[in-house]
């Protein structure tokens, strides 16, 4: 298997050098990701999406995260992060149909594990899309579930420690759905302030949308 090489920057995004994944997180480099949030609208609500993580995943295995992320790789561009869309999700987007909410910086700082990110934040808005829409990547995603946004805003915004989330976990016999309550404790452990920051940009743009 190719080890993957990711290109490293600096705090600001000036661009250092190149190294595998492993040694990125062992020595807390600074590197690139994509990240893209999906809400769909219905009958006047709004809800985020929310990927499930797989169990078998080496980072924060079933834990709730953003809808679609990944890292950018050394040859890639910002543009080439829509893969991670299609191969999480099974949901194929041109970068276009996403609208940038700009670069989130975000550390996740775990004893031998250190997540230097600079998050290229993306918003994909669709009235069509439904949770069933998506073909998850098996050893990537383990379900999805779905959260009303004025509740997420106040989860991310410290203003509530619980929302309700419904959704469904895949199962070798079948998809099975759940509703139950989650706090930021049952997701990937970001900074408070990548919490706010997306929160506070994704209602700035279903505002002026």
């Amino acid at each position: 298997m190719a080890i993957e090489k990711i290109a490293c920057v600096t705090e600001q995004g000036a661009l250092t050098g190149v190294a595998a994944r492993d040694e990125v997180h062992r020595q807390g480099l600074w590197h690139e990701t994509f990240h893209c949030w999906i809400v769909s609208h219905e009958l006047g609500h709004t809800r985020v999406h929310l990927q499930l993580r797989s169990r078998d995943k080496a980072d924060f295995p079933g834990l709730f995260d953003i809808t679609a992320a990944g890292h950018i790789a050394a040859h890639e561009s910002v543009k080439d992060g829509v893969r991670e869309i299609e191969e999480e999700l099974g949901l194929a987007l041109s970068f276009e149909q996403l609208t940038p909410l700009g670069v989130v910086n975000d550390e996740i700082l775990l004893p031998g594990f250190t997540d230097r990110e600079r998050a290229y934040i993306h918003l994909y808005e669709d009235t069509q899309i439904d949770l069933a829409d998506y073909r998850l990547q098996a050893e990537e995603v383990a379900g999805m579930a779905a959260v009303d946004f004025r509740a997420f805003f106040e989860l991310c915004m410290n203003q509530t420690e619980k929302i309700d989330a419904c959704g469904f976990i895949e199962r070798p016999e079948g998809r099975k759905p759940f509703r139950k309550k989650i706090g930021l404790p049952d997701f990937v452990p970001h900074q408070p302030s990548y919490w706010k920051q997306v929160a506070i940009r994704i209602r700035r743009q279903l505002m002026d949308s």
